[in-house]
């Protein structure tokens, strides 16, 4: 199998550069905005029209069974099929942890990621006590972030470290990959761990640079790592012959303890010519951490006689460097314009971490039906094991999803909120969708795993203002095109009311 594939669920790997990626639609101005004028009341012949269009669209034997719901603004409905039907919504599922997150933290909440030490080093540049780095949950955290933190303790003037490097992981805790997720997604990239100090969104580069023809390639993780050994080979085959690589983790203990090294089997061969890159999930994202910051360590000739290991920081540390994420609703346009399944993962042990430390993964979910509960969202028939929507057995009413963006459309996040989600037609998961009258003027999340096509998200109406849909499919026929037609003639319907 390759190491690099196509995801099947839209989410992207994690940029690996120092400045994170600006979602399209996204700005920066937190000018204040004027008050909205309410919107007309909907009159009952308005109503029965969009009854009308919508069960003049949804008419095929896909749409019988689809959970179909549209909420005006003010949590009316205006149409339901299926509503109340607990469906796997995929990655329509990433809204719930959207919007718990900005309501619970506020769209311009930051994660603090820091080097620290028992005291300042001493002025032969040695710091006495050892080293930790303090991880806080930051989804956009980055190998190239803590090179610059490693930068600044040279240019304080450390030297040599007199004791420990230790990774301070303990916000967060339970298995780095979620066990309801599909055995066979756990290779790709987009089922990343979750950790509170998780590098280029869980995922290790491997560099494969072919040798001569007949001898082995050699591959390289970027970053370089002490804690990650190599057991197999890739032969280099001949100039322009085909390339099969299969870069697979050895399975291990679902938390390595210290000192294991992260095991990657090799096979497969690879053509004589270029480097070529593939990308992995980590397992064992602590140990990885501390492989990353050493080896960025010895680079700046800091010495570090001791090894690296799982360590929480003393609670009266002195800071030695602060890294701080970008604003949460630059994070959260990110996960739902890319679909990014570590974000949504980080982000569901965050919350969970606000009602009991540390956070994990059944913490935040209970986090997120009181936020439900304090919106006045139905919740029953709620039974979901992540934040991503990767997991299968994941379910959830459409109603439920609807009536969050309505709940959305009437809170103080209201404009964030909506500025999240893609553009319907124009942006990242969403922009094969062919729009008319709806164009630019529809904002949703898509979700897709194997039987399921779901949409979900907010029309901006000709005379009523917004309205909120949910369109969810489980079938084996999910992905058809007709399912994707008649939700874009939807969409247009609900433009021109």
């Amino acid at each position: 199998m390759l190491a690099i594939a196509a995801s099947i669920t839209g989410c992207s790997r994690a940029s690996t550069s120092s400045q994170p990626r600006v979602p399209a639609g996204y700005s920066t101005d937190a000018a204040p905005r004027a008050t909205p004028v309410p919107p007309p009341m909907w009159s009952r012949r308005q109503r029965d029209e969009v009854t009308s269009k919508m069960s003049a669209i949804f008419t095929g034997d896909i749409a019988a069974g689809m959970g179909i719901v549209v909420v005006a603004a003010d949590g009316s409905h205006l149409f339901a099929r299926r509503a109340r039907v607990a469906m796997t919504p995929a990655s329509t599922l990433k809204l719930v942890i959207a919007a718990t997150a900005l309501d619970s933290l506020g769209p311009k909440h930051r994660f603090e990621t820091r080097f620290v030490g028992t005291s300042p080093p001493d002025a032969d540049g040695v710091l006495h006590g050892g080293l930790w780095l303090v991880g806080a949950g930051d989804p956009m955290l980055d190998s190239k972030n803590v090179r610059e933190g490693v930068g600044v303790l040279a240019r304080s003037g450390i030297k040599r470290i007199d004791g420990p490097l230790e990774i301070d992981d303990t916000s967060f805790a339970g298995p780095e990959q979620n066990p309801r997720w599909d055995p066979d997604d756990l290779t790709y990239d987009y089922a990343a761990g979750t950790n509170a100090i998780a590098l280029d969104g869980g995922v290790v580069e491997f560099d494969v640079t072919p040798g001569a023809p007949g001898g082995d390639a050699h591959v390289r993780p970027i970053p370089d790592n002490q804690a990650i050994v190599f057991s197999g080979a890739i032969r280099t085959s001949g100039y322009g012959s085909n390339t099969f690589v299969t870069i697979e983790r050895k399975p291990q203990l679902d938390r390595v303890v210290d000192g294991m090294p992260s095991e990657y089997l090799l096979d497969g061969h690879i053509a004589a010519g270029e480097t070529q890159k593939y990308y992995k999930p980590v397992l064992g994202i602590t140990q990885y951490a501390g492989g990353v910051t050493a080896a960025m360590l010895a680079e700046r000739n800091i010495a570090l006689p001791a090894s690296y290991r799982a360590g929480a920081a003393p609670a009266n540390a002195t800071p030695l460097w602060t890294h701080r994420s970008p604003p949460l609703d630059f994070i959260v346009r990110d996960m739902l314009v890319h679909s990014n399944n570590h974000t949504a993962e980080t982000l569901l042990r965050i919350v969970g971490e606000l009602a009991r430390h540390p956070g994990t993964d059944d913490a935040g979910i209970a986090f997120e039906k009181r936020e439900l509960a304090r919106l006045g969202v139905p919740r029953e028939r709620m039974r979901v094991y992540d934040g991503s929507g990767l997991a299968p057995g994941d379910r959830i009413m459409p109603l439920t999803l609807a009536e969050l963006i309505a709940a959305q459309l009437r809170g103080p996040n209201a404009d964030v909120f909506v500025r999240a989600m893609p553009r319907v037609g124009l942006d990242g998961t969403v922009k094969n969708h062919i729009l008319h009258a709806a164009l630019g003027r529809t904002r949703a999340k898509s979700g897709h795993i194997e039987n399921v096509n779901g949409l979900a998200g907010t029309v901006q109406t000709r005379y009523h203002g917004r309205v909120a849909f949910a369109f969810v499919v489980n079938d084996r026929r999910a992905n058809a095109d007709v399912v994707t037609i008649e939700e874009d003639r939807a969409l247009d319907a609900l433009a021109q009311s």
